[in-house]
Protein backbone atom coordinates (compact mmCIF):
# COMPACT_ATOMS: atom_id res chain seq x y z
CA UNK A 1 0.00 0.00 0.00
CA UNK A 2 1.58 3.36 -0.74
CA UNK A 3 0.66 6.70 0.50
CA UNK A 4 -2.21 7.84 -1.92
CA UNK A 5 -3.90 4.20 -0.80
CA UNK A 6 -3.47 4.89 2.43
CA UNK A 7 -5.01 8.52 2.61
CA UNK A 8 -8.11 7.10 0.12
CA UNK A 9 -8.53 4.28 2.20
CA UNK A 10 -11.48 4.22 5.03
CA UNK A 11 -9.14 2.62 7.83
CA UNK A 12 -10.16 2.89 12.04
CA UNK A 13 -7.79 3.25 14.72
CA UNK A 14 -7.12 0.49 15.53
CA UNK A 15 -5.88 -0.55 11.62
CA UNK A 16 -3.70 2.21 11.61
CA UNK A 17 -2.56 0.86 14.72
CA UNK A 18 -1.24 -2.47 13.94
CA UNK A 19 -0.38 -0.74 10.04
CA UNK A 20 2.59 1.30 12.35
CA UNK A 21 3.31 -2.25 14.54
CA UNK A 22 4.05 -4.08 10.70
CA UNK A 23 6.02 -1.11 9.85
CA UNK A 24 7.74 -0.61 12.89
CA UNK A 25 8.33 -4.61 12.96
CA UNK A 26 9.90 -4.49 10.10
CA UNK A 27 12.41 -1.61 10.41
CA UNK A 28 13.40 -3.37 13.68
CA UNK A 29 14.04 -6.51 11.60
CA UNK A 30 15.90 -4.64 8.82
CA UNK A 31 18.32 -2.59 11.19
CA UNK A 32 18.91 -6.02 13.24
CA UNK A 33 20.03 -7.57 10.15
CA UNK A 34 22.87 -5.19 9.33
CA UNK A 35 24.44 -6.55 13.16
CA UNK A 36 27.10 -8.89 13.87
CA UNK A 37 25.47 -11.95 14.59
CA UNK A 38 26.58 -11.80 18.08
CA UNK A 39 24.89 -8.77 18.69
CA UNK A 40 21.74 -10.18 17.21
CA UNK A 41 22.04 -13.30 19.56
CA UNK A 42 22.33 -10.18 22.41
CA UNK A 43 19.83 -8.24 21.68
CA UNK A 44 17.17 -11.51 20.35
CA UNK A 45 13.94 -11.47 22.64
CA UNK A 46 15.20 -15.40 23.16
CA UNK A 47 15.04 -16.17 26.81
CA UNK A 48 16.99 -18.05 28.70
CA UNK A 49 14.53 -20.24 30.42
CA UNK A 50 12.32 -22.60 28.22
CA UNK A 51 9.20 -24.43 29.27
CA UNK A 52 7.92 -28.07 27.56
CA UNK A 53 4.36 -29.59 28.10
CA UNK A 54 4.80 -32.76 28.79
CA UNK A 55 1.76 -33.59 29.24
CA UNK A 56 -1.77 -31.42 30.19
CA UNK A 57 -0.77 -29.78 33.13
CA UNK A 58 2.47 -30.78 33.60
CA UNK A 59 5.56 -28.95 32.60
CA UNK A 60 9.60 -29.26 32.17
CA UNK A 61 11.93 -26.69 32.39
CA UNK A 62 15.62 -25.75 31.51
CA UNK A 63 17.44 -22.85 32.01
CA UNK A 64 20.45 -22.01 30.23
CA UNK A 65 20.35 -25.40 29.12
CA UNK A 66 20.08 -27.07 32.23
CA UNK A 67 17.21 -29.14 33.50
CA UNK A 68 14.92 -27.79 36.68
CA UNK A 69 13.55 -30.10 39.08
CA UNK A 70 10.67 -31.92 36.65
CA UNK A 71 7.13 -30.69 37.59
CA UNK A 72 7.97 -27.55 39.82
CA UNK A 73 6.83 -24.01 38.43
CA UNK A 74 9.97 -22.18 37.33
CA UNK A 75 11.92 -20.36 40.04
CA UNK A 76 9.93 -17.51 39.68
CA UNK A 77 6.50 -17.23 38.80
CA UNK A 78 5.89 -15.20 35.92
CA UNK A 79 9.26 -14.89 34.40
CA UNK A 80 9.25 -14.83 30.99
CA UNK A 81 10.04 -17.97 29.17
CA UNK A 82 10.33 -19.74 25.68
CA UNK A 83 7.92 -22.50 24.85
CA UNK A 84 8.74 -25.41 22.75
CA UNK A 85 6.54 -27.54 20.49
CA UNK A 86 7.77 -31.10 19.98
CA UNK A 87 9.20 -31.48 17.11
CA UNK A 88 6.55 -33.92 15.75
CA UNK A 89 4.07 -30.65 16.02
CA UNK A 90 6.21 -28.71 13.09
CA UNK A 91 6.90 -29.61 9.75
CA UNK A 92 9.71 -27.83 8.50
CA UNK A 93 10.93 -27.95 4.70
CA UNK A 94 13.50 -26.64 3.18
CA UNK A 95 13.50 -24.41 0.13
CA UNK A 96 15.70 -21.95 -1.99
CA UNK A 97 16.19 -18.46 -1.52
CA UNK A 98 18.06 -15.97 -3.00
CA UNK A 99 20.44 -13.88 -1.40
CA UNK A 100 18.57 -10.80 0.46
CA UNK A 101 17.34 -9.98 4.36
CA UNK A 102 15.54 -12.32 5.76
CA UNK A 103 12.46 -10.03 6.15
CA UNK A 104 12.57 -9.88 2.33
CA UNK A 105 12.58 -13.52 2.41
CA UNK A 106 10.19 -13.78 4.62
CA UNK A 107 7.73 -11.69 2.60
CA UNK A 108 8.48 -13.68 -0.70
CA UNK A 109 7.92 -17.04 0.86
CA UNK A 110 4.22 -15.82 2.35
CA UNK A 111 3.11 -15.27 -1.23
CA UNK A 112 4.22 -19.21 -1.43
CA UNK A 113 3.27 -21.03 1.14
CA UNK A 114 0.36 -22.71 -0.21
CA UNK A 115 2.27 -24.19 -2.14
CA UNK A 116 4.68 -25.06 0.57
CA UNK A 117 1.95 -25.86 3.26
CA UNK A 118 -0.39 -29.13 3.13
CA UNK A 119 -2.75 -26.69 4.78
CA UNK A 120 -4.61 -23.99 4.03
CA UNK A 121 -2.96 -20.64 4.68
CA UNK A 122 -5.39 -19.52 7.20
CA UNK A 123 -5.04 -22.67 9.58
CA UNK A 124 -1.40 -22.15 9.98
CA UNK A 125 1.21 -19.98 11.06
CA UNK A 126 4.86 -20.26 9.80
CA UNK A 127 8.48 -18.75 10.21
CA UNK A 128 11.74 -19.32 8.16
CA UNK A 129 15.09 -19.56 9.57
CA UNK A 130 17.97 -18.52 6.76
CA UNK A 131 20.42 -21.15 6.41
CA UNK A 132 24.23 -19.32 5.71
CA UNK A 133 25.88 -21.92 3.25
CA UNK A 134 25.77 -21.66 -0.36
CA UNK A 135 23.92 -23.34 -2.74
CA UNK A 136 24.43 -24.56 -6.28
CA UNK A 137 22.68 -21.51 -8.27
CA UNK A 138 24.75 -19.38 -5.96
CA UNK A 139 21.75 -18.34 -3.09
CA UNK A 140 20.80 -19.75 0.13
CA UNK A 141 18.50 -22.19 1.89
CA UNK A 142 15.60 -21.34 3.75
CA UNK A 143 14.47 -23.83 6.39
CA UNK A 144 10.50 -22.77 6.50
CA UNK A 145 8.11 -23.96 9.81
CA UNK A 146 4.61 -24.32 9.66
CA UNK A 147 2.46 -25.15 13.10
CA UNK A 148 -1.33 -25.02 12.91
CA UNK A 149 -3.11 -22.26 14.49
CA UNK A 150 -4.87 -24.36 16.94
CA UNK A 151 -1.82 -26.58 18.17
CA UNK A 152 -0.47 -22.83 18.89
CA UNK A 153 -2.53 -21.06 20.58
CA UNK A 154 -3.47 -24.08 22.97
CA UNK A 155 -0.26 -23.99 24.00
CA UNK A 156 0.33 -20.14 24.16
CA UNK A 157 -3.87 -20.81 26.65
CA UNK A 158 -2.06 -23.73 28.64
CA UNK A 159 1.21 -21.43 29.38
CA UNK A 160 -0.55 -18.46 30.71
CA UNK A 161 -2.89 -20.59 32.85
CA UNK A 162 0.28 -22.16 34.27
CA UNK A 163 1.22 -18.30 35.05
CA UNK A 164 3.90 -17.90 32.69
CA UNK A 165 4.60 -15.22 30.67
CA UNK A 166 5.54 -16.28 26.98
CA UNK A 167 7.88 -14.42 25.10
CA UNK A 168 8.73 -16.45 22.44
CA UNK A 169 7.27 -20.07 21.01
CA UNK A 170 9.79 -22.52 18.81
CA UNK A 171 10.15 -26.22 17.85
CA UNK A 172 12.36 -28.26 19.98
CA UNK A 173 15.54 -29.58 18.09
CA UNK A 174 15.90 -33.24 18.05
CA UNK A 175 18.99 -34.34 19.81
CA UNK A 176 21.14 -33.03 23.12
CA UNK A 177 20.48 -29.14 21.87
CA UNK A 178 17.76 -27.21 23.36
CA UNK A 179 18.35 -24.35 21.25
CA UNK A 180 14.98 -23.79 19.78
CA UNK A 181 14.09 -23.14 16.12
CA UNK A 182 11.86 -20.90 14.60
CA UNK A 183 9.74 -18.05 16.75
CA UNK A 184 5.64 -18.62 15.97
CA UNK A 185 5.15 -16.06 18.65
CA UNK A 186 4.08 -12.94 16.61
CA UNK A 187 2.45 -14.97 14.14
CA UNK A 188 0.18 -16.05 16.92
CA UNK A 189 -0.19 -12.45 18.83
CA UNK A 190 -1.33 -11.13 15.83
CA UNK A 191 -3.61 -13.55 14.76
CA UNK A 192 -4.54 -12.74 18.16
CA UNK A 193 -4.70 -9.01 17.68
CA UNK A 194 -2.17 -8.45 20.70
CA UNK A 195 0.84 -6.46 20.29
CA UNK A 196 3.91 -8.72 20.24
CA UNK A 197 6.70 -7.77 23.17
CA UNK A 198 9.94 -9.08 23.85
CA UNK A 199 13.24 -6.86 24.91
CA UNK A 200 14.46 -6.67 21.47
CA UNK A 201 11.25 -4.18 21.34
CA UNK A 202 12.67 -2.33 24.16
CA UNK A 203 16.01 -2.49 23.07
CA UNK A 204 15.46 -0.95 19.80
CA UNK A 205 12.73 1.41 21.10
CA UNK A 206 15.30 2.74 23.49
CA UNK A 207 17.99 2.62 20.55
CA UNK A 208 15.90 4.93 18.48
CA UNK A 209 15.20 7.21 21.25
CA UNK A 210 18.46 7.66 22.25
CA UNK A 211 19.40 8.35 19.11
CA UNK A 212 17.01 10.98 18.52
CA UNK A 213 18.02 12.49 21.28
CA UNK A 214 21.51 12.70 20.35
CA UNK A 215 21.03 14.45 16.90
CA UNK A 216 19.16 16.75 18.92
CA UNK A 217 21.69 17.42 21.12
CA UNK A 218 24.18 17.30 18.04
CA UNK A 219 21.99 20.01 16.26
CA UNK A 220 21.67 22.15 19.36
CA UNK A 221 25.25 21.99 20.47
CA UNK A 222 26.21 22.34 16.83
CA UNK A 223 24.09 25.59 16.54
CA UNK A 224 25.56 26.93 19.96
CA UNK A 225 28.96 26.53 18.38
CA UNK A 226 28.00 28.59 15.48
CA UNK A 227 26.49 31.36 17.34
CA UNK A 228 29.62 31.78 19.64
CA UNK A 229 31.76 31.57 16.58
CA UNK A 230 29.75 34.20 14.72
CA UNK A 231 29.71 36.57 17.92
CA UNK A 232 32.87 36.20 18.43
CA UNK A 233 33.53 37.08 14.60
CA UNK A 234 30.88 39.90 15.16
CA UNK A 235 33.29 41.26 18.37
CA UNK A 236 36.16 40.94 16.86
CA UNK A 237 34.98 43.32 13.58
CA UNK A 238 32.99 45.97 15.74
CA UNK A 239 35.64 48.27 15.67
CA UNK A 240 36.38 47.96 11.95
CA UNK A 241 32.99 47.95 11.49
CA UNK A 242 32.47 51.09 13.02
CA UNK A 243 35.02 52.87 11.69
CA UNK A 244 33.51 52.45 8.16
CA UNK A 245 30.12 52.81 9.26
CA UNK A 246 31.52 56.49 10.28
CA UNK A 247 33.35 57.18 7.22
CA UNK A 248 30.27 56.33 5.40
CA UNK A 249 28.19 59.07 7.50
CA UNK A 250 30.76 61.35 6.84
CA UNK A 251 30.71 60.63 2.95
CA UNK A 252 26.79 60.56 2.94
CA UNK A 253 27.24 64.08 4.60
CA UNK A 254 29.19 65.72 2.45
CA UNK A 255 27.52 64.26 -0.56
CA UNK A 256 24.23 65.82 0.88
CA UNK A 257 26.33 69.24 1.71
CA UNK A 258 27.47 69.56 -2.08
CA UNK A 259 24.05 68.63 -3.54
CA UNK A 260 22.81 71.40 -1.64
CA UNK A 261 25.75 73.76 -2.49
CA UNK A 262 24.78 72.81 -6.14
CA UNK A 263 21.34 73.55 -5.95
CA UNK A 264 22.04 77.15 -4.32
CA UNK A 265 24.20 77.42 -7.41
CA UNK A 266 22.17 76.89 -9.54
CA UNK A 267 19.42 78.91 -8.05
CA UNK A 268 22.09 81.99 -7.60
CA UNK A 269 23.43 81.79 -10.84
CA UNK A 270 23.51 85.39 -12.70
CA UNK A 271 24.05 84.15 -15.99
CA UNK A 272 20.81 81.66 -16.11
CA UNK A 273 18.82 84.61 -14.44
CA UNK A 274 20.09 87.26 -17.01
CA UNK A 275 19.40 85.03 -19.92
CA UNK A 276 15.77 84.05 -18.29
CA UNK A 277 15.23 87.83 -18.18
CA UNK A 278 16.52 88.82 -21.25
CA UNK A 279 14.07 86.05 -23.07
CA UNK A 280 11.22 87.50 -20.25
CA UNK A 281 11.28 91.17 -21.05
CA UNK A 282 9.23 91.25 -24.52
CA UNK A 283 9.74 93.87 -26.93
CA UNK A 284 8.67 97.65 -25.84
CA UNK A 285 10.41 97.69 -22.61
CA UNK A 286 13.80 98.74 -21.33
CA UNK A 287 14.90 97.86 -17.78
CA UNK A 288 16.88 100.73 -15.97
CA UNK A 289 18.24 99.24 -12.95
CA UNK A 290 17.98 95.65 -12.09
CA UNK A 291 19.18 94.26 -8.07
CA UNK A 292 19.65 89.98 -7.60
CA UNK A 293 20.28 88.63 -4.46
CA UNK A 294 20.47 85.09 -5.74
CA UNK A 295 16.73 84.48 -4.60
CA UNK A 296 14.50 87.63 -5.67
CA UNK A 297 15.13 89.84 -8.37
CA UNK A 298 14.03 93.29 -9.00
CA UNK A 299 13.81 95.46 -12.25
CA UNK A 300 13.11 98.75 -12.80
CA UNK A 301 12.51 100.71 -16.00
CA UNK A 302 10.12 101.72 -18.82
CA UNK A 303 7.29 99.91 -21.00
CA UNK A 304 4.64 100.54 -23.22
CA UNK A 305 1.56 100.75 -22.08
CA UNK A 306 0.22 98.07 -23.72
CA UNK A 307 2.62 95.88 -22.19
CA UNK A 308 2.06 93.50 -18.64
CA UNK A 309 5.63 92.99 -17.03
CA UNK A 310 4.24 90.97 -14.38
CA UNK A 311 2.46 88.15 -16.62
CA UNK A 312 5.60 88.30 -18.87
CA UNK A 313 7.71 87.53 -16.07
CA UNK A 314 5.25 85.04 -14.87
CA UNK A 315 5.21 83.66 -18.34
CA UNK A 316 8.80 82.90 -18.38
CA UNK A 317 8.66 79.95 -16.55
CA UNK A 318 12.43 81.17 -14.42
CA UNK A 319 10.07 83.18 -11.73
CA UNK A 320 7.20 83.05 -9.58
CA UNK A 321 5.11 85.86 -7.54
CA UNK A 322 5.96 89.07 -9.56
CA UNK A 323 4.03 91.81 -7.70
CA UNK A 324 4.97 95.57 -7.84
CA UNK A 325 6.51 97.78 -5.87
CA UNK A 326 4.46 101.15 -5.53
CA UNK A 327 1.96 102.72 -7.75
CA UNK A 328 3.42 103.53 -11.52
CA UNK A 329 4.79 106.81 -12.45
CA UNK A 330 2.91 109.05 -14.95
CA UNK A 331 3.84 108.23 -18.30
CA UNK A 332 7.39 109.78 -19.80
CA UNK A 333 7.08 112.38 -22.12
CA UNK A 334 8.68 111.78 -25.94
CA UNK A 335 7.38 110.65 -28.86
CA UNK A 336 5.64 107.82 -27.89
CA UNK A 337 4.29 107.31 -24.28
CA UNK A 338 6.02 105.28 -21.97
CA UNK A 339 5.30 104.21 -18.07
CA UNK A 340 7.29 103.30 -15.73
CA UNK A 341 7.87 99.90 -13.93
CA UNK A 342 9.54 98.57 -10.79
CA UNK A 343 8.32 94.90 -10.29
CA UNK A 344 9.99 91.99 -8.00
CA UNK A 345 9.85 88.13 -8.20
CA UNK A 346 11.48 84.94 -6.89
CA UNK A 347 13.06 82.58 -8.63
CA UNK A 348 11.71 79.69 -9.24
CA UNK A 349 13.09 76.31 -7.19
CA UNK A 350 15.70 74.25 -10.04
CA UNK A 351 14.05 70.78 -9.62
CA UNK A 352 16.98 68.49 -9.43
CA UNK A 353 16.98 65.48 -12.03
Amino acid sequence: MNLQELLNSQMDFASLAALGRRGWDWWTDELSGLLPAAWRARLSSRPRLLAEQVSPGAWRFWRDGHATQEGLAPPDAGSAVGLLLPPRAVLAREVAAPRMPAADVRRMLALDIDRLSPLAPELIHFDIEVVDRAAADGGRRAVVGIVPRDAAAALLAAARARGLAPVAMGVRTDGASLEPRFNFLPAVLAAAGEARTGRARLYWAAAVFGLLLLNVAVLVGRDMADVARLRGVAEAQAPMVNTVLGLRRRVEAEERRRAELLARGRRSDPLRMLDALSQAVPPGAWVQHLEWNGQTLRIVGFRRPDIDMAAAIRGSGAFTNPRLLGREGAAASGPAPMNPFDITADARPVVRP
